[in-house]
């Protein structure tokens, strides 16, 4: 399956299969990059993490809102990571 069709997908996902796909995904890139876990440390249980995940999926969602490929919002990600 290609990454365009994955992101096709997104939008019949539910907020719970998004936060699951996120988790798993940054999870994946994590073990890919063989990065240092207690700085890349992500907990699926962490409320401000949830918090993120459940804003950037309602402004997603929201009527009117911009779509961006992939690519574009991976070159967002930058700006928004805070460590």
């Amino acid at each position: 399956m290609s990454l365009t069709q994955i992101e096709s997908e997104f939008q019949r996902l539910s907020t719970e299969e998004l936060r699951r796909l996120a988790m798993s995904s940054w999870q994946a890139y994590l073990e890919r990059e063989q990065g240092d876990p207690a700085v890349n440390e992500c907990d699926e249980n962490d409320p401000a993490l949830l918090a993120a995940l459940d804003e950037a999926v309602r402004r997603a969602d929201a009527p009117g809102a911009q779509r961006y490929r992939g690519d574009e919002v991976r070159s967002r990600l930058r700006s928004w990571i805070t460590r």
